[in-house]
């Protein structure tokens, strides 16, 4: 698969952004350390699909049609206020849990709120389940609370990532660290 096609679907369906949140550092023009999450975002910042980590294009581009045609569905459905459609990509989510990890939310405890700081702690504890990243985010969007970026970018980046929130300028050669 060519990097142009992925280009072009995102173009096409997307306005890309970026903010540089972690420390890395280059050397002999090689990037060292850090990590990426990509997000799928409506205008207002709600949060309807994350991947966490690095990806090759074909992933990139399977997820991003993921979220169109989901959105696609959601529409057909009449699941247009901010209420519904934020249940219905929950739903989505929940199902992927199931589907791609063999996890049902009843299998594991009530999800905290969003906005709760318990939330962080039951990301990282999960009991008895050794979850990829990427479950650890199906399992944070299916929780039926509408998620904006601003409320979750720490946690997956810190939590899920394993990586330091840093305002540091990144530097040939070096990279200061907090």
């Amino acid at each position: 698969m060519a990097n142009w096609e992925v280009g072009n679907y995102l173009n096409s369906h997307f306005v890309s952004s970026y903010q540089k949140v972690g420390t890395f550092r280059i050397a002999n023009g090689q990037k060292l350390g850090g990590n990426v999450a990509s997000y799928f975002c409506l205008p207002d910042g709600e949060v309807l699909h994350v991947i966490a980590g690095p990806v090759n294009a074909a992933t990139l581009l399977r997820e991003a049609r993921w979220v169109v045609e989901t959105w696609k569905l959601a529409l057909l459905e009449k699941q247009e206020e901010p209420a519904q459609l934020s249940a219905f990509f929950a739903k989505a989510h929940a199902d992927r849990l199931r589907q791609e990890h063999g996890l049902t939310l009843p299998e594991l405890r009530q999800l905290p709120k969003a906005s709760s700081p318990e939330l962080t702690s039951f990301l990282i504890e999960l009991p008895n389940q050794k979850l990829t990243r990427q479950a650890r985010i199906q399992l944070l969007l299916a929780s039926n609370s509408p998620l904006q970026i601003e409320q979750i970018y720490k946690v997956i980046f810190e939590k899920v990532l394993g990586e330091q929130i840093s305002t540091n300028p990144v530097v040939g050669g070096t990279s200061a660290t907090n």
